[in-house]
C-alpha cells in the first residue's frame, strides 16, 4: 500500500522540531550543547562507579557465594544481583560468540542449554548491545548502560522539542528522566533498555498524529517500534505500549467534533496501525521465536505480583526514606530497592502540577497527565492491578514496573511546567500554581516529619531523618526562587515594565530549578553502583573446578544457590568461566525444568518464584538421567549415593558420577515402545562445532534410543547421515530420537523455524518501507515548483 506523503495543516515538520527550531530561533549549536549536557550528566552519575574500574557492574556481590567467596570484600550494593547473575553474563556470552563468528542463539552453559538471543532478557540485538560489540569486552557492558541512559535523555529532549517546549525545559525533562530513580535503580536490566526508547517512540507518534510527511513518520515509528522490541523485555514492552495507546487515544479524543474538537482521526489511526504492523514485522526475528519461548516459560505459571504499597509514594520525593541497600546503610522496606526506587524530586513534581494546571488546554498535556495517573494507579492501586490481570487473563505481569513510565510522564509534564515558568512567569496563573506547589510540598514534608517517620530503631531513624535533606532543599529553593520572581515582577511594575538584561527572570528560575534537581538526582544515583578492573576474576577454587570438570556437566548436591553462602558458581555466572552447571536464573526458561524434577523426586528444584533452578542431586540415578558427570557438595554434607570423591574444591567437595554422559544409547524394549526413563544407557561422545550445534557418531548392533541431555525447546533440528531425524521429548525436559542399528552420524543444530520466518517478514518490511519512502520522495519532488 502506498501512502500519500502530503502535508496536512501548518504544523512544524520533524526537521523543524528536531533540528533548528524556526519558532524560537534556536540554532544547531544550542541543540548540540543541550545534548552534550545530557551526555555529561550520564557521565557524572556513572563516573563515581567507574572510578574503581572500567568494567561497570556489581561484581563484588559474587564474593559472597560458593566457589567465588573471598574474604575482606565489602559488598557495595547487596540488591544488585541481576547485573552479575543475568545481564552481564548474557552480554558477555553474546559478545564472545559474535566475536568468534557465531550467531548468539544458544547458551550451552545454563543447565542443559537455553536460548540466548531469543530469551527476551539478553537484548543481544538492542541498539546499545550492537554498539558495544565494537568495543573491547571489558568495556562492552559499560558502553551499554551509558548508551541506554543517553538514549533515554535525548529521546525525552527530542519529544520536548516536538511538543515545542523551550530548550531549557527539554533539557530539564531529559535530565530528570535519564537520572530518575526507576532508570538508575534498574540500570543494566532490559527493563531500562525498553524504557529508554519511550521519548523517541512518543516523539515520532506525535509527528505521525500531526499528519504531515506521513510516509516518513510511518517509517520512523516502525523503526523505533522495532528498536523497542529488540531492547528485549516483554513486560516493559507491554507497559510502554499501553502508555503510548493511552496517550494517542486521549490526543485523538480531543479531535472529536462532539467534544468541540476538529482534525483527522481515522487517517492517523490507520497510519499508527501501519507503523505498528511494520515495526512488529521488523521485530519479527525476535517476536516470533520469542513468543514460542514465552509460551512454555516458567514466567507463565508464577503467582501474581502485588502492587507497591501506597507508603512507597513517598519515594517519589526522596531516595532513602526506607534506607539504601548500600555499604554503610541498609534497606528496611518491604520489597527490593529497585522495585521501589521512584525518586524524581520535589521540583519535578511541583513543575508537573504547574504544567497540567496552566497548559491543560493542550491535548498532549492532558494525554501525558492521563498516562501519569494510569501508570501510578497500575503501580500502587490493587484494584487496578487485579482488573488488568482479569482483562488480560494473565497474572504474571509485574505491573508495578509501570513506575518507569510514571517517571517518564512526570519528567515530560515537569518540562511543560518549566516551559510555562520560562515563557509565562509574568502570568498570575503560573506564579500562583508554582507557589502553591512548593507551599504544599513544604506542608507535606512537615507532616511527614511530624507524623510519618514511624517507630524505628535509632540507626534506621537516623537514615530516615537524613532522607528529608534533599526534599527540604528542593522546597526551599522553590520558595526562594518564587519569592525572587515575585519581587522581580513588582520591581518591573514599579519601573514601568522595563526588563533589563537579555536573560529573563523566568530563565534564571529555570536554571536554578535545573541545577538543584540535577545535583539531587546525580548525587542519589551516583552512589548506587560500582565497577571493577578485574571483573569475574577466578578464585583458586574455580580454577580447580575448571581443570577437574572440563566441559562436563556439574550439578549441586544441595539446592542452595540463592542465599549465601551458596554452592558452586552462582547461577548464570558459570558461563563466564566456561563451566556447564545444572542451574540457571532465567524467567524465560521452560517451566518443565521445575515440574519434571518435582514429578521425579517430589522435591523442589530451586526457587521457582524467583526463576532460579538448582536441583539437589542426591543419587546416581538422578545424575545419570540429566547427564551430570560431577556433583559439588559441602565438605560436611554426605556425598550423593554411589558418587566417587574426585577432588576438594575450596570449601566444597567434587564427586564424580561413573557412567554419566550428555548423550547415551539405550536399547529399545523387545515389546516395542520407549525405554523406561531410568533405563541405563551407553555413553556416546559429543563434539560441538559451535555453541548451538552437536555432532555425534552412534554404533550399535540393534536399534537404539539416542537420549540427549539437551533442553527441549522449539528450534532444535537433527539429521542422521544427512537425512531428517525426528526428535521427541524425553523425561519432560530433554530430547531423544530412535536410531537404527549400525554406525551413523547424527548432527543437531538450533535454529527455530520461526526465526527464519521472522527474518523473511522483516526483510519484506524493510523492502516495503524503502519502496514507500522512495515513492513518497518522488511525489514530493514532483509537487515542488520548477
Amino acid at each position: 500500500m502506498v501512502v500519500d506523503d502530503s502535508e496536512a495543516g501548518g504544523h512544524q515538520s520533524a526537521t523543524a522540531a528536531i533540528s533548528p527550531d524556526v519558532h524560537d530561533g534556536v540554532g544547531r549549536y544550542v541543540h548540540l550543547l543541550s545534548v552534550t549536557w545530557l551526555v555529561a550528566m550520564v557521565a557524572a552519575v556513572l563516573g563515581p562507579a567507574l572510578a574503581h574500574g572500567s568494567s561497570f557492574g556489581s561484581y563484588d556481590i559474587l564474593s559472597q557465594f560458593g566457589l567465588l567467596q573471598r574474604h575482606g570484600i565489602m559488598v557495595h550494593n547487596f540488591q544488585a544481583g541481576d547485573q552479575v547473575d543475568a545481564a552481564i553474563p548474557w552480554s558477555t556470552l553474546a559478545w564472545t560468540q559474535i566475536h568468534h563468528g557465531h550467531f548468539p542463539l544458544w547458551d550451552p552453559y545454563a543447565a542443559l542449554g537455553l536460548p540466548l538471543a531469543l530469551n527476551w532478557q539478553s537484548a543481544a540485538f538492542g541498539l546499545p548491545a550492537l554498539v558495544s560489540y565494537l568495543f573491547p569486552l571489558s568495556l562492552a557492558f559499560t558502553v551499554q548502560v551509558f548508551l541506554t541512559l543517553v538514549i533515554a535523555g535525548t529521546g525525552v529532549y527530542v519529544l520536548g522539542r516536538v511538543l515545542r517546549l523551550s530548550v531549557l525545559a527539554c533539557v530539564f525533562a531529559g535530565t530528570v528522566f535519564e537520572l530518575s530513580g526507576p532508570m538508575l535503580g534498574w540500570l543494566g536490566s532490559p527493563l531500562v533498555s525498553v524504557a529508554s526508547c519511550a521519548g523517541w517512540l512518543f516523539a515520532v507518534a506525535i509527528l505521525l498524529l500531526r499528519g504531515e510527511h506521513r510516509i516518513r513518520h510511518i517509517s520512523l515509528l516502525a523503526l523505533v517500534v522495532a528498536a523497542t522490541i529488540y531492547a528485549g523485555q516483554p513486560q516493559a514492552l507491554l507497559l510502554l505500549g499501553l502508555a503510548l495507546v493511552v496517550f494517542m487515544v486521549v490526543v485523538l479524543a480531543f479531535r472529536i467534533p462532539r467534544l468541540g474538537g476538529s482534525g483527522p482521526i481515522r487517517l492517523p489511526v490507520l497510519d499508527a496501525g501501519l507503523a505498528a504492523v511494520a515495526g512488529a514485522a521488523l521485530g519479527a526475528p525476535l517476536l516470533l521465536p520469542g513468543l514460542q519461548i514465552l509460551s512454555i516459560a516458567q514466567r507463565q505459571v508464577q503467582g501474581q505480583y502485588p502492587p507497591l504499597p501506597v507508603h512507597d509514594l513517598v519515594h517519589l520525593i526522596t531516595q532513602s526514606f526506607d534506607g539504601l541497600p548500600l555499604a554503610g546503610s541498609h534497606w528496611f522496606g518491604d520489597s527490593f530497592y529497585a522495585e521501589t526506587a521512584a525518586y524524581v524530586g520535589v521540583i519535578t513534581l511541583v513543575l508537573a502540577v504547574v504544567g497540567v494546571a496552566v497548559r491543560w488546554r493542550r491535548p498532549e498535556v492532558i494525554a501525558l497527565g492521563t498516562v501519569a495517573v494510569i501508570m501510578a494507579a497500575i503501580t500502587f492501586v490493587p484494584a487496578v492491578d487485579s482488573l488488568l490481570n482479569r482483562v488480560l487473563r494473565h497474572g504474571q505481569v509485574e505491573w508495578r514496573r509501570a513506575l518507569l513510565f510514571l517517571a517518564f510522564a512526570l519528567a515530560l509534564l515537569a518540562g511543560v511546567g518549566m516551559d510555562a515558568v520560562i515563557r509565562a512567569h509574568n502570568q498570575r496563573n503560573v506564579r500562583r500554581w508554582t507557589g502553591i506547589g512548593f507551599v504544599v510540598s513544604g506542608v507535606v514534608l512537615v507532616a511527614l516529619w511530624k507524623f510519618g517517620r514511624g517507630h524505628l530503631t535509632s540507626a534506621e531513624a537516623s537514615i530516615r531523618d537524613r532522607s528529608f535533606i534533599w526534599p527540604t532543599v528542593d522546597t526551599v529553593v522553590g520558595l526562594v526562587v518564587g519569592a525572587l520572581v515575585l519581587a522581580h515582577r513588582r520591581s518591573v511594575a514599579t519601573e514601568g515594565g522595563r526588563t533589563p538584561g537579555r536573560i529573563g527572570i523566568g530563565q534564571l528560575a529555570a536554571v536554578a530549578f535545573l541545577a538543584c534537581e540535577t545535583v539531587f538526582l546525580a548525587a542519589a544515583g551516583s552512589q548506587l553502583w560500582s565497577s571493577s578492573n578485574a571483573p569475574f576474576a577466578p578464585t583458586p577454587a574455580v580454577r580447580t573446578l575448571q581443570r577437574a570438570a572440563g566441559s562436563s556437566l556439574v550439578a549441586l548436591g544441595s539446592p542452595n544457590c540463592f542465599f549465601p553462602p551458596g554452592l558452586g558458581i552462582p547461577q548464570n555466572t558459570q558461563l563466564i568461566y566456561g563451566v556447564q552447571e545444572l542451574a540457571f536464573y532465567d524467567p524465560s526458561a521452560p517451566e518443565s525444568y521445575f515440574s519434571s524434577w518435582s514429578a521425579l523426586t517430589g522435591a523442589r528444584a530451586g526457587y521457582p518464584n524467583y526463576w532460579i533452578y538448582c536441583p539437589g542431586i542426591t543419587s546416581l540415578s538422578e545424575a545419570r538421567l540429566y547427564g551430570v558427570s560431577f556433583v559439588l557438595e559441602y565438605l560436611q554434607a554426605p556425598a550423593p549415593k554411589g558418587a566417587v570423591f574426585d577432588v576438594r574444591v575450596g570449601k566444597e567437595a567434587l564427586y564424580r558420577i561413573p557412567g554419566s554422559a550428555s548423550a547415551t544409547l539405550t536399547a529399545l524394549p523387545a515389546a516395542g515402545g520407549l525405554p523406561a526413563v531410568e533405563a541405563p544407557g551407553t555413553p556416546v561422545p559429543v563434539t560441538h562445532p559451535d555453541p548451538s550445534s552437536w555432532k555425534l557418531v552412534t554404533r550399535a548392533t540393534t536399534p537404539q534410543m539416542l537420549r540427549l541431555r539437551l533442553t527441549d525447546v522449539p528450534g532444535w533440528h537433527a539429521t542422521i547421515d544427512g537425512q531428517p531425524l525426528q526428535l521427541v521429548p524425553f523425561s519432560g525436559v530433554m530430547l531423544q530420537a530412535r536410531v537404527p542399528a549400525g554406525t551413523h552420524t547424527v548432527k543437531l543444530w538450533y535454529w527455530p523455524a520461526a526465526l527464519s520466518t521472522g527474518i523473511t517478514i522483516a526483510l519484506c518490511s524493510v523492502g516495503g518501507l524503502s519502496i514507500a519512502v522512495v515513492i513518497g520522495a518522488l511525489r514530493l519532488r514532483q509537487k515542488r515548483p520548477g
